[in-house]
């Protein structure tokens, strides 16, 4: 009596929500061991049947002939399935069941080599009518598991056969309602865990089955909060999922609101609900537990760090509208949550805090560093021209200095941020030095690299137009040897460089002279007059013939001086490469504009195919012109 009695603990230990810590560490007991202790109880009386049966008229039909003592009653030994056997149960042919019978080996006694009996095998395959034939005739087959600690609920549930785990569910409550009270707690395979931790709610829940997941959680609530082995229970699931109703199924009658839940594995329910970025479950949640607010994830981070990292803007005013206080709570790293949405551009839940808490704006990290520092740092425009025209403290914000003494101005320039830089430069923080005694123009200065970056041209070329906007003797500061260093091709490439830039020059030079021999319009062919132009007194073609001159003369231009280059002389190399530069943008200039006028003598009549020409020409002509600035005035 004394080894049932401990037999029938290790039961109630297994599902029982109340366990302590040490008992679940221990994992789930073995299904054999369960199962035989519930026949030695069942064989010695501990499990005491109700004195009034249940109606046989809401029985099912396979289920009415069935005795409680049927769901002990195993055979001998098992026997292994061979092929042909395996073969035909997959096609779900009830005549299998005939022939099997006729081999005189008990169906309960049958299993693959991975321990599944016939009624395992039929709820994987989703045989409905036979899996209530084995049943109806071996409902010991319910309790046993498989090599993995798997009942044949948990294989239904897997697959998500709804049919299947219904009628598996509907033999599993035929049998406990023949129990009282306190015994039926203890006949709950719902709650019984596999190898890997999870119950078949687990199972339905990790493959998205709802609809089989609710119908087990009508069966039974209690398995719900139960987790597996990698910490995940059916709540977090369907809170991340975002299916309210499921939710709700959960959390129906499970105590009181504001008390707390026990709840194994991830207790961070607030954080799945904001990740399913939904705000009905993320309300029930927190009406039924408040205490989740506080909860932090594996990384450290409160709800609201959450929901602000990911920039979910109503589930964030919705944590806003309950309680202020988690935004001055930091993270592991010192980070709080406004500093997050600042450094994943969230600018709405970034406005949103500073409506509702203003004072969040003078929050540091660890570094020392505002939400200033970190739109800076991370480049985030639109956060900037809110905190500069919206903000009352912009001023104090953009000359404060971290641990390293940086300003944001310091940071943006690191990080070669010129429109950032466009944004902060003030008169006080172009002069603030770091503690390393840099300014931001210094820091530019150092980390300029000799090749050609465009990044860092328009860095420097923002810096250098803050600086003389403020500060009119700039010239004449030491700073302007930054802006004035030599650039050099990358990886030693000066030949190729300098030959690639010749080609282009002697291209160009050759089209354009071609086009003074093909001038458009035509020539006379007869006297007088003979060989001038035809449209000589037309204002386009005089405007075509001067662009196609001065572009040829600047390329010629080019072409000579990229031939001084090549002399080899020091003292003329660096001022040499800047005029061949500067000519051979000017003649793509100059040429381009000759052929929009070529084009307008040649189709003037047609406005739509002059106007597509424009709207093409302008932005390349732009880009172009922003391309050769950063690199040829700041050379």
């Amino acid at each position: 009596m004394d080894c049932s009695e401990a037999r029938l603990d290790k039961i109630e230990s297994q599902s029982s929500t109340e366990s302590s810590q040490d008992q679940r560490r221990q994992g789930c007991f073995s299904m054999n061991k369960i199962n035989n202790g519930f026949r030695t109880l069942s064989s010695r009386g501990f499990l005491r049947a109700r004195g009034k049966a249940k109606d046989t008229e809401s029985v099912p039909e396979y289920l009415i002939n069935l005795r409680w003592s049927d769901l002990f009653d195993l055979p001998g030994e098992y026997v292994v399935m061979n092929a042909v056997m395996l073969s035909t149960l997959s096609d779900g042919n009830e005549e299998w069941l005939e022939k099997m019978r006729s081999l005189g080996t008990p169906l309960a006694c049958l299993k693959n080599n991975r321990g599944d009996s016939v009624l395992h095998l039929a709820a994987t395959w989703s045989h409905l009518e036979l899996v209530k034939s084995i049943v109806s005739e071996w409902p010991c087959l319910l309790l046993e598991a498989n090599s993995k600690d798997q009942l044949p609920l948990h294989l239904a549930a897997r697959v998500g056969h709804s049919a299947v785990v219904e009628a598996l569910v509907a033999s599993v409550t035929f049998f406990s309602d023949k129990l009282v009270e306190e015994d039926r707690e203890r006949l709950n395979p719902y709650v019984l865990k596999d190898i890997n931790g999870d119950t078949a709610l687990n199972l339905a829940l990790k493959r998205r089955y709802m609809e089989v997941a609710l119908f087990l959680v009508k069966a039974n609530q209690q398995a719900s909060f139960l987790a597996s082995k990698d910490g995940i229970s059916p709540l977090y699931l369907a809170v991340e999922a975002g299916d309210l109703s499921l939710v709700k199924a959960m959390l129906g009658n499970n105590g009181t609101e504001g008390t707390n839940f026990n709840l194994e594995g991830r207790k961070y329910l607030a954080h799945a609900a904001l990740k399913s970025m939904s705000t009905d479950v993320l309300e029930v949640i927190l009406n039924k537990y408040p205490s989740v607010v506080d909860e932090r994830d594996e990384k450290g981070r409160t709800c609201l760090m959450f929901g602000a990292s990911m920039g979910y803007y109503k589930g964030v005013c919705k944590l806003l509208e309950r309680s202020t206080e988690s935004v001055f709570v930091c993270d592991d790293d010192g980070s709080y949550p406004i500093h997050m949405a600042v450094e994943n551009s969230h600018i709405e839940v970034v406005i949103a805090m500073l409506q509702r808490c203003p004072y969040s704006k003078h929050l540091l990290n660890r570094k020392g560093q505002n939400i200033l520092h970190i739109a800076a740092e991370s480049g985030n425009l639109s956060i900037l021209d809110h905190l500069t025209t919206c903000e009352s403290t912009y001023y104090h914000l953009s000359n404060e200095q971290d641990v390293d003494g940086n300003t944001p101005l310091h940071l943006a320039t690191i990080k070669w941020r010129p429109r950032a830089i466009h944004c902060l430069a003030g008169k006080k923080n172009l002069l603030t030095q770091n503690n390393k005694g840099l300014t931001a123009l210094n820091i530019a200065d150092v980390n300029l690299q000799p090749h050609y970056i465009f990044r860092e041209r328009l860095t420097l070329m923002a810096l250098a137009d803050a600086q003389f906007k403020n500060y009119p003797t700039f010239r004449d500061t030491p700073h302007t040897m930054g802006l004035t260093r030599p650039i050099k091709p990358k990886d030693g490439g000066n030949k190729d460089y300098i030959n690639a830039l010749l080609v282009v020059a002697a291209l160009i030079a050759t089209v354009t002279f071609t086009a003074g021999f093909t001038i458009p319009g035509g020539v006379r062919s007869s006297n007088p007059n003979l060989g001038m132009a035809n449209l000589v007194t037309n204002p386009c073609l005089i405007a075509f013939l001067i662009f196609d001159i001065m572009a040829l003369e600047t390329s010629f231009m080019s072409v000579v001086f990229l031939i001084v280059v090549q002399l080899g002389d020091p003292a003329l190399y660096h001022i040499s490469v800047q005029a061949a530069m500067l000519c051979l943008y000017l003649a793509i200039y100059f040429m381009s504009f000759a052929f929009f006028f070529a084009m307008v003598i040649v189709a003037g009549n047609a406005t739509w195919l002059l106007s597509i020409y424009i709207y093409l020409t302008i932005p390349t002509l732009m880009l172009m012109l922003s391309t050769f600035i950063p690199h040829a005035l700041l050379h």
